[in-house]
């Protein structure tokens, strides 16, 4: 298991609300349609990339089930903009400078057959603060050595011999342990729940969900200190908005339309290549 501390609250934070996405809107224009634009970005693929990653947080899950979201990253601006570190980068020579990190748009994971779960959350209101932080991290593999954790991610996605699931080993997702370093450089813990560096979408999820009440203590500390500002950010109680149209992890051919089985032919070719 995933080495995790439980809240103690006894009922979800209010401040995350659902926010219905029609299976045929795009996810640009689901984001556009609230009012939080800025913070943290999840998304949740049906890829075998994506599936591999939303299985291997259900240990974070008190039911075991898959998680909702395989990739992270901090929005920019209301155009979909966003920082990530996605598995399977566009030009991998960039990698060693970029520290793997890349400026993605939200048009290209805009298909909500392919990515069909979306939130927008917010830990704090000093996006910039936060933003300026992540691209220190993107220029310093000293702070977080990422391609080291991409590495570590694709061997399991690929079933590389003798590669396990790297949270079992306190090894992030590379987009989530991206996100949760430029939060803590801005002085914005958004990951309370883990008792080891095992950052996650999942874990970040579940603090928003959960640890409201961690963060209004947290609130009440910092306001009147010479926390934020100049010197970091001011943590706030996490809220934001999400829409989940595929609770379950399923994998989504390149041949087939979402929530479909497998047709006759799918499955001859599946046989063959057995």
């Amino acid at each position: 298991m995933i080495p995790s501390r439980h809240s103690p609250a006894s009922s979800p934070n209010r401040l995350l609300a659902p926010a219905e996405a029609g299976s045929d809107q795009s996810n640009l224009a689901w984001l556009r349609s609230g009012r939080l634009r800025r913070g943290i970005l999840l998304l949740g693929g049906t890829s075998l990339a994506d599936f591999r990653v939303r299985v291997g947080q259900s240990g974070l899950r008190s039911d075991l089930s898959p998680s909702y979201w395989s990739l992270c990253g901090l929005l920019l601006d209301a155009e979909g903009t966003f920082l990530s570190v996605p598995l399977q980068p566009l030009d991998v020579s960039a990698v060693p400078q970029s520290n793997a990190v890349q400026t993605c748009r939200l048009a290209d994971y805009d298909d909500p057959a392919h990515w069909p779960n979306i939130a927008v959350l917010s830990f704090t209101r000093e996006s910039d603060e936060v933003t300026r932080n992540a691209r220190l991290v993107a220029e310093s593999r000293t702070i977080l050595d990422l391609p080291d954790l991409v590495l570590a991610w694709l061997g399991y996605t690929w079933a590389v011999t003798g590669a396990s699931n790297p949270l079992l080993a306190a090894r992030g997702v590379p987009s989530a342990a991206f996100v949760e370093t430029a939060h803590a450089l801005a002085g914005v813990e958004i990951t309370p729940g883990l008792a080891s560096a095992a950052s996650c979408p999942e874990a970040i999820w579940q603090a928003v969900k959960w640890w409201h009440g961690y963060y209004l203590e947290a609130a009440a500390v910092t306001r009147g200190s010479s926390v934020g500002g100049s010197s970091g950010a001011r943590p706030i109680v996490p809220r934001g908005r999400y829409a989940v149209r595929q609770r379950y992890a399923q994998l989504l051919g390149p041949d087939r339309p979402a929530g479909t089985d497998p047709g006759p032919r799918t499955r001859a070719r599946a046989a063959r290549a057995r």
